[in-house]
């Protein structure tokens, strides 16, 4: 299992579950409520001890990371049949939602790299047959699917951006809060990847209420090891990364078990 689909799996275990019995590794007799925290201090711990980011870009979108964390542990407990609902008439579904969420990281993206390679005789924006595309596969498939395909967005953008040099963070730029653009700088323009999916990820969740879900311990759960986990997955060797899946795995594993023996 991947660190999403365990996550995915862990999403579906309801209060009663919790109570259900656990061992803590190398510890001793816990339950599965238990098990998140377990987990929780397992991220907390490669956290502490990963690699800092290096500059302001790269600090910058850390932010960014930490608030796609959120996102994603809200998505990744989205039951797939709420996904084309709407929360009111003419209202945004979340796949919609995440259709709009995703395109813009692009389109910042774009943006902002046009900022940073622009002529001086140039406009300030980026001309609108040079903006992405959307594309019809960021959004195809379920809540795990959707969750997967941000991610790889992301790490576009920081693949792209991370490395910003400082001074050219102060480069020109222009945006539009809602309709007039006004001028604003490279900087304002990389914090602006963190704001907006903190902006979507209400629009999430107001959209679980309206439709009646409601958040379990699980759930809540499993978004704070999505955020410790999106803090330092840019950092942590593919060793202590695969280490802590590995942990994941085996408790959403423990935790399927004991379901069926409740159910026999």
């Amino acid at each position: 299992m991947t660190f999403e689909t365990s996550l995915r799996a862990l999403a579906r275990l309801g209060d009663a579950d919790l109570e259900r019995d656990w061992t803590w590794p190398g510890k001793g007799p816990a339950d599965l409520r238990n098990a998140f925290f377990y987990i929780l201090m397992e991220e907390q711990a490669a956290l502490v001890v990963a690699a800092s980011p290096t500059n302001e870009a790269d600090r910058i979108l850390a932010l960014a990371q930490r608030a796609f964390g959120d996102l994603r542990g809200l998505l990744l407990a989205v039951p797939d049949a709420l996904l084309d609902r709407e929360p009111a008439p003419r209202e945004w579904s979340i796949r919609k939602t995440m259709e709009h969420t995703i395109g813009v990281e692009r389109s910042y993206r774009a943006n902002t790299q046009y900022a940073l390679l622009r002529e001086d005789g140039e406009p300030l924006t980026l001309p609108a047959d040079r903006r992405p595309k959307p594309d019809p596969a960021d959004t195809e498939g379920d809540a795990l699917a959707i969750a997967l395909a941000l991610a790889r967005r992301r790490a576009e953008t920081d693949t792209a951006l991370a490395n910003t040099p400082a001074d050219d963070l102060a480069r020109a730029s222009q945006w539009a809060a809602v309709k007039e653009p006004f001028n604003v700088d490279v900087r304002f323009r990389l914090h602006r990847f963190g704001a907006h999916l903190v902006e979507h990820k209400q629009q999430v969740e107001k959209t679980l209420r309206a439709l009646g879900q409601t958040e379990t311990d699980a759930q809540a759960y499993i978004r704070q090891i999505s955020i410790i986990r999106s803090r330092h997955e840019r950092r942590s060797t593919e060793g202590v990364r695969q280490r802590l899946d590995d942990a994941i795995a085996a408790v959403a594993g423990a935790s399927t078990e004991a379901k069926w023996d409740r159910r026999s």
